[in-house]
């Protein structure tokens, strides 16, 4: 990892955890504890001041005037933090309140390097979404331990409520977080099923972060991972081939659900044929019922056969 790579992962070691002493800096980072104080120097001339308590207790710590006073930023950079705030705001995002804190900092100084720049009003902008039914402060803190236990490569294990097996306990390895339609997960190698899994943050009853490290995995990529999904479930891939009325074939032209679709656009008829290969199942058979009766599954034939076993179970219930 490079230098200035480094320096950035000790400003959020430290961000997360708060006072570590220099040797389990040089620890994680895998270098000596004289190239910890070099990087401590190249990240204060950016005017990001990390301060030492010597003793027992004592280590390095972020010290907490870092304002960002060399900030600048251009009007349309500024307006576009403000509307993600807003976002983060009316979605009750678990770290709402601490981007909010960060950009009240920052229109300190983008006012002054503004001459006091006003009238920025969002009273005509909206989120329109589903908020998690959950403890913001519990969610902040499993969010903030864990992307720290994956920075430092420290294992967690978790009591963790799955919707199939139910309570277990199980220790893993994080590798990234996710947000998806509003809820928090991360990816991580699994020590009891031996495989990478996705686990909802929210349905973690306990965890605890281990003094045991878990080695670097070279070979997961979150891009990759996440290529093909519709949504946040992975599975067998399936090649699909739907046919698309009219006015759901437009709404679907107006998005990109995986890199690799294919839209072909019948006008006259009044359809689209969308193609593409995706992974989860279960959210592939959900998005294509949203649609109702103007959605019309080509391939694959096992796929016809389980939407129309569903519509029969919708039927049988009412």
């Amino acid at each position: 990892m490079g230098s200035i790579a480094n320096a950035i992962k000790l400003y959020l070691i430290l961000q997360s955890k708060g006072k570590v002493k220099i040797k389990e800096l040089a620890e994680e980072l895998e270098v000596d504890e004289r190239t910890i104080r070099r990087y401590k120097d190249e990240l204060e001339q950016a005017n990001i001041y990390i301060d030492s308590e010597p003793g027992r207790y004592g280590g390095y710590y972020l010290y907490n005037d870092n304002y960002l006073m060399g900030l600048t930023l251009s009007q349309e950079e500024y307006l576009a933090l403000m509307m993600i705030n807003e976002e983060l705001s009316r979605s009750n995002h678990v770290v709402s309140r601490d981007y909010n804190s960060a950009i009240e900092k920052i229109s300190v100084v983008y006012n002054v390097h503004h001459h006091n720049a006003t009238g920025t009003n969002f009273s005509n902008y909206t989120v329109k979404k589903s908020k998690s039914n959950v403890n913001i402060s519990e969610e902040r803190k499993k969010l903030i331990d864990i992307h720290a236990a994956a920075l430092t490569r420290n294992k967690v294990k978790i009591k963790y409520y799955s919707l199939s097996s139910g309570l277990s306990e199980r220790i893993v390895h994080p590798y990234a977080t996710i947000q998806y339609k509003g809820d928090l997960y991360f990816a991580g190698y699994c020590e009891k099923r031996q495989e990478i899994r996705d686990f909802k943050l929210c349905r973690i009853r306990e965890y605890t972060v281990l003094d045991s490290k878990f080695p670097k995995n070279d070979n997961f990529n979150l891009e990759e991972y996440m290529k093909n999904c519709i949504g946040i479930i992975k599975g067998e891939k399936i090649d699909l081939k739907i046919q698309i009325f009219f006015p759901m074939a437009q709404i679907v032209k107006e998005k990109i659900f995986v890199d690799n679709q294919k839209i072909t656009e019948y006008k006259d008829e009044g359809y689209i044929i969308y193609e593409a290969t995706m992974e989860g199942l279960e959210e592939i058979k959900s998005w294509i019922l949203s649609m109702g009766s103007y959605a019309k599954v080509l391939e694959p034939k096992f796929l016809q056969d389980e939407i129309k076993d569903e519509i029969k179970k919708i039927i049988n219930i009412y």
